[in-house]
């Protein structure tokens, strides 16, 4: 029982599971499309819209460890690389609970047994009850699993493990046909027992060849007629549709401002503002008194910012409208940083405040969402009675159309939606639906054409040849400037005098081995295996190809693994080969699974500034 995670808990969670840290969202009772919710979505995920407020948890989780690294405010690029973990471990974390429930992966109360008795959690080894001279008592432990007094404990424990332990049934589905070969196993015994210093001169193709002219139409005709079947696509449908956004009133509005009224009525009573903040603001800042840091100039949303920065030490501002809702301000201090902008050499002098604020947020009331679902079940109506055309110019609605798409792509307007598309593909041209519902809106669909099973037309591909032809070219010619320099090193030109007269890199490694990678490339396989097939020093391969450009290496020492030392390791190193290729099939399931999911982002939208 659960033996296979003896195996796999380490490398797998270690390595792979990059987007389980933040599985608490789903304790937080995350309904990714609930009406409360429709508004700030913040990405789509499948058709699921994701509330900005979920993403935000992620987000202060990770921006909170950061900030613990550092007594100082995280640079720019920091901050965006937080937006990004953030986004990729709950998109990681919605697409797994998906597969959970596809599968219908279930774990055994005995399972969860099972586990908790033989992996105690490491908080509750250093519970005193669990303790014997200050030291885990298992026997306690054990007996405590059994003890009606600690049932509720037990619960709790369990609701937090059981979800971990779903994943870790389904990684085992994936990974549970893995196998490995003994030529694999010695394969790896070389890999990492040979080792090398080379010398890389390394042209990328972009440096290279820096501008290429736009492929001609007989360039790209022959293209197009030579990989016809790269642009096979399936049949598709297309749709007319009236949007009804989840959209906040005017009234929804006006509400959320006599609210942030009475609190900024408060603050300059008097009140406290920070506990204000923590009692009524919105905004993930909220337990730290609607503290926002220190920001410079242009950091915030621009109405935001505006006020921020024309207040006086310790002044409250009137409420503020952005796209987030309702702010009200106060400045708690003004100072001048030395910084480096990205990209520069040299600090400079940057002026920033530090503010605090209190957000209502502004969401669609009842009423409103009451209302446009009667306006759009009106809308369906009087569609199928008079005509969609006509009833849209009759009600001043915008009609949309999508472009084609297919029965498992994304419905423009609309994301992945299945109902939509089940309703485009299975009924008659002209056929009006009746109102439909995604998180974010009402909509009504009219069937407004279908295309056969072909292939995109040489229009539909132009874009997509031109990029491919383009790179085909530059790789090609880099190819034919690294021969030249070839031609020069051969005729004696040392390979580094070479690498100067022509203008490109060249590098020198440590010893390194057959999986270690090289600055400035990577690990090719192709630059990889070329540099271990040199056999003599000094010796220098002939321009070698990889992915985005061409290499030249020079063989500078050398040592081979020792065979006889491969019976002393075998058993070990299958496992580790074993546990690695389970690590990569898991990898590539995943990335499958991303790859064939409908995802859009709308970060960059929300934080390209933040409040």
């Amino acid at each position: 029982m659960f033996a296979f995670l003896r195996k796999l808990i380490v490398p797998i969670m270690a390595t792979v599971l990059v987007f389980f840290l933040a599985t608490i969202v789903f304790e937080w009772g995350m309904n990714i499309t609930s009406k409360s919710q429709a508004k700030d979505t913040i990405g789509v995920i499948n058709g699921k819209d994701v509330s900005v407020t979920v993403y935000e948890r992620y987000y202060s989780n990770l921006l909170r460890q950061e900030q613990d690294k550092t007594e100082g405010d995280l640079p720019p690029e920091k901050m965006d690389e937080v937006k990004k973990k953030a986004w990729n471990q709950l998109v990681g974390d919605i697409l797994i609970n998906d597969q959970i429930d596809k599968h219908e992966i279930f774990v055994a109360d005995e399972e969860i047994y099972g586990f908790l008795r033989s992996y105690p959690p490491a908080e509750l080894q250093k519970s005193k009850q669990f303790m014997t001279d200050n030291k885990f008592d298992y026997q306690k432990y054990v007996s405590a699993m059994a003890n009606p007094e600690y049932a509720q404990m037990w619960a709790s424990v369990e609701s937090y493990y059981l979800p971990e332990l779903k994943k870790y049934k389904l990684q085992e589905q994936v990974i549970n046909t893995v196998r490995i070969a003994p030529a694999e196993v010695m394969e790896a015994f070389l890999d990492d027992r040979d080792s090398a210093k080379i010398g890389v001169l390394n042209l990328v193709n972009s440096k290279a060849v820096t501008s290429l002219p736009v492929p001609t139409k007989d360039e790209l005709k022959k293209y197009y007629d030579g990989h016809k079947e790269d642009f096979k696509i399936g049949k598709r449908a297309i749709l007319d549709m009236v949007i009804f956004q989840k959209s906040p009133s005017d009234n929804d509005w006006e509400k959320a401002h006599y609210r942030i009224r009475e609190l900024y009525d408060s603050a300059k009573a008097g009140a406290d503002f920070a506990e204000l903040a923590k009692n009524y603001s919105e905004d993930n800042t909220a337990d730290k008194g609607g503290d926002l840091g220190w920001f410079p100039r242009g950091r915030m949303v621009e109405d935001f910012d505006t006020v921020a920065w024309r207040l006086s030490l310790n002044e409250v501002s009137q409420p503020v409208k952005t796209r987030f809702g309702w702010h009200i301000i106060k400045l708690l201090g003004k100072k001048m940083d030395k910084e480096t902008p990205p990209g520069g050499k040299d600090s400079v002098e940057v002026e920033k405040i530090n503010a605090a604020h209190i957000l209502l947020k502004v969401v669609p009331s009842q009423e409103t969402l009451d209302q446009l679902s009667l306006n759009a079940k009106d809308f369906s109506d009087n569609a199928g009675k008079d005509g969609f055309e006509k009833a849209a110019k009759d009600a001043n609605y915008e009609i949309k159309t999508t472009k084609p798409f297919g029965e498992t792509e994304y419905v423009q307007f609309l994301g992945s939606n299945p109902d939509a598309s089940q309703f485009a593909f299975n009924n008659e041209i002209g056929k009006v639906s009746p109102m439909m519902e995604n998180s974010s809106a009402y909509f009504v669909l009219k069937a407004a054409g279908r295309l056969p099973a072909g292939y995109q037309s040489f229009e539909e591909a132009e874009k997509t040849m031109i990029g491919k032809i383009n790179s085909g070219k530059s790789s090609e010619q880099t190819y034919e400037i690294a021969k030249n320099i070839y031609a020069t090193i051969k005729a004696g030109t040392p390979i580094a005098k070479a690498a100067e007269q022509s203008g490109f890199p060249y590098t020198e490694t440590g010893m390194i081995t057959r999986t270690s990678a090289i600055a400035g490339i990577g690990r090719p396989s192709e630059v990889i295996g070329g540099a271990f097939a040199l056999q003599n020093i000094g010796e220098v391969s002939e321009p070698i190809k990889y992915s985005t450009g061409t290499a030249i290496v020079v063989l500078l020492a050398k040592s081979s693994a020792n065979i006889e030392d491969f019976a002393k390791v075998q058993d070990s190193l299958s496992a580790v080969v074993l546990q690695k290729k389970q690590q990569d099939a898991y990898g590539k399931w995943f990335d499958n699974l991303v790859g064939s999911s409908e995802i859009k982002s709308y970060v960059d939208k929300f934080y390209g500034g933040s409040y």
